[in-house]
C-alpha cells in the first residue's frame, strides 16, 4: 500500500484523537466548575446555618439543614467519581493520541526515506543519460567509427 495514503489516513486518526482529548479536557473542566461552584455553596449553606444557629433555630430547620447538608455531599461524591472516570478517560485519550502521533511519524519518516530513494533514483537515470550522451559525442568516439 502507498505510504502517503497511510500516512493521510494516520493524519486523520491524528485529529481525530485530538478532537476527542479536547472534548474529554472540555468535560473534565466542567465537572471541576460545577465541583467549584457545589463547594461554594455548600461555604455559604454552613454559614448560613451558623447564623440561624446562633439566632436560635428549630429543629425543622435544623433536620432541614442537614438534609441539604446530606445531599450536598452526596453530589460531591457524585462528581468526585466523575470526574476521577473522565480523568482516566482523557488520560486513555491521551495516550492513544501519543500513539497516534508516533504512527504518524513513522510514516513521515518511511514517506521521506521512499521520496529520497525516489530522488537518488531519477538523480541516478540522469547521470547515466547524460554520460551516454557524453559517450555518444565524445570525440574519441567519432575517431574509432571513421
Amino acid at each position: 500500500m502507498n505510504v502517503t495514503v497511510l500516512r493521510t489516513y494516520a493524519i486523520q486518526l491524528e485529529e481525530v484523537a485530538k478532537l476527542e482529548l479536547a472534548e474529554h479536557v472540555s468535560a473534565l473542566q466542567q465537572t471541576i466548575d460545577r465541583m467549584s461552584m457545589l463547594d461554594a455553596r455548600a461555604r455559604g449553606d454552613a454559614d448560613r446555618y451558623l447564623l440561624q444557629v446562633q439566632q436560635g433555630s428549630t429543629v425543622a430547620q435544623a433536620y432541614g439543614h442537614l438534609d441539604a447538608m446530606d445531599q450536598s455531599l452526596a453530589a460531591r461524591k457524585n462528581l468526585e467519581q466523575t470526574q476521577a472516570a473522565q480523568q482516566t478517560q482523557m488520560e486513555r485519550k491521551r495516550s492513544e493520541l501519543l500513539e497516534a502521533m508516533q504512527y504518524r511519524k513513522k510514516l513521515d519518516l518511511l514517506d521521506a526515506r521512499a521520496a529520497l530513494e525516489l530522488r537518488r533514483r531519477r538523480d541516478r537515470q540522469d547521470q547515466q543519460l547524460l554520460d551516454e550522451r557524453a559517450w555518444r559525442r565524445s570525440p574519441l568516439q567519432k575517431g574509432a567509427r571513421g
